[in-house]
């Protein structure tokens, strides 16, 4: 019988990165019980809590992010760059990972190309409808990219076999109950419920919106809002229930909305599909070559959400409005969507780690 396979999950910089590797590892862990998983993440507290949290290995690597134009950092960044190269080839070293699985990020980057000087073969997810800085890098030299939407382009001349799965979405959702979200919220039931999400990036100007709307929004439903670390608002209301973020509960109080406002980042995207949630989706612009707005635009064009410019923010109440009021409009957005991404994307990707690793240790 091979031996146990050994997979290090290398991505760093928020939840986004690592909620989606936690569920191929759950996947892995199905098809292959004795799979020894270690993480390679940022020095971020959230990462390092949840991972502590879940009782799996893993190393803190400090990787500095690519600069743009010329700056102090840039100037500092061949050798920060170096020493992050240096510290992941260590860890490559001790872990002796038969694959690395890598969600894209600065932390990533040091890792993989450690990974390919070691010879050690690296499956690549791009969540996104364009490939990020750091997707891009790792593309060129990983053995398998995996995307997460159909239209994701990868350069011809890269020799990276490119396969499309889906992104993987938390188990959980799977459990995710309505009664639970009445319980966590206080809401009764009896009326309709609006969740906006605002996220880590780009929510000031939704948490404005909101603000602004407030009144009216609840007149129209009892209010999820989530804010956004460090953006908390002050508002207090029964039918008001407002966090900074939350994660273990999130796919209950999913579970309870009839209408989810967000922004378009993947990793949201993909849970609603997974639920089949009817989305009103405001894409932050002018970040990372406008993925957001390309993601949104490609659901679009499915008819799987209902986009709104952030320059019509103001509208969101009577957009809202005019969803809450037609159920057939709801029912077809939530099945558009759920079928506008595969739901066993985390079985797929796991799939392709485990062979890899299997190959891996032949050749070794």
């Amino acid at each position: 019988m091979p031996r146990s396979p050994t997979i290090l999950f290398a991505g760093g910089g928020s939840l986004g990165h690592l909620v989606p590797s936690l569920a191929v590892l759950g996947e892995l862990k199905k098809m292959r019980h004795d799979t020894r998983a270690v993480f390679v993440c940022a020095d971020r507290r959230e990462e390092t809590e949840r991972l502590l949290q879940a009782g799996y290995s893993f190393h803190v690597l400090r990787a500095p992010k690519s600069p743009r134009g010329f700056s102090l950092s840039l100037l500092a960044f061949p050798t920060s760059f170096i020493a992050s190269c240096r510290q992941a080839k260590k860890i490559l070293r001790e872990v002796r990972p038969d694959v690395v699985f890598s969600k894209g990020g600065s932390v990533s980057v040091p890792v993989c190309l450690m990974a390919k000087f070691l010879r050690i073969p690296i499956v690549l997810h791009e969540s996104d409808s364009v490939m990020s800085v750091s997707t891009k890098f790792i593309a060129k030299f990983a053995t398998v990219i995996c995307t997460g939407f159909p239209v994701t382009i990868l350069p011809s001349r890269y020799k990276t076999i490119a396969r499309h799965t889906g992104n993987p979405v938390r188990a959980e959702l799977r459990t995710a109950s309505v009664s639970a979200g009445k319980r966590i919220t206080g809401f009764s039931g009896r009326r309709p419920v609006v969740m906006i999400i605002g996220g880590s990036q780009g929510s000031v100007a939704l948490n404005n919106a909101v603000s602004t709307a407030l009144t009216e929004l609840l007149n129209l439903a009892d209010i999820i809002h989530l804010t956004g670390v460090g953006k908390m608002k002050t508002a207090s209301h029964a039918r008001y229930f407002v966090r900074p973020s939350v994660t273990d509960d999130l796919p209950h109080l999913y579970a309870i909305s009839d209408v989810v406002v967000s922004r378009a980042g993947a990793g949201v995207l993909s849970e609603l599909s997974a639920l089949g949630k009817p989305a009103i989706i405001i894409p932050l612009t002018g970040v990372a070559h406008d993925h957001q707005l390309r993601n949104a635009e490609y659901l679009r064009k499915e008819d799987a959400v209902l986009l709104l410019p952030q320059e019509h923010i103001a509208t969101l109440g009577t957009v809202i409005e005019t969803l809450l009021d037609d159920e057939s409009r709801r029912k077809k957005l939530g099945s558009a969507l759920q079928r506008a991404f595969p739901s066993d994307a985390a079985k797929t990707i796991a799939s392709i780690v485990l062979a890899e690793a299997s190959s891996s240790q032949i050749q070794s």
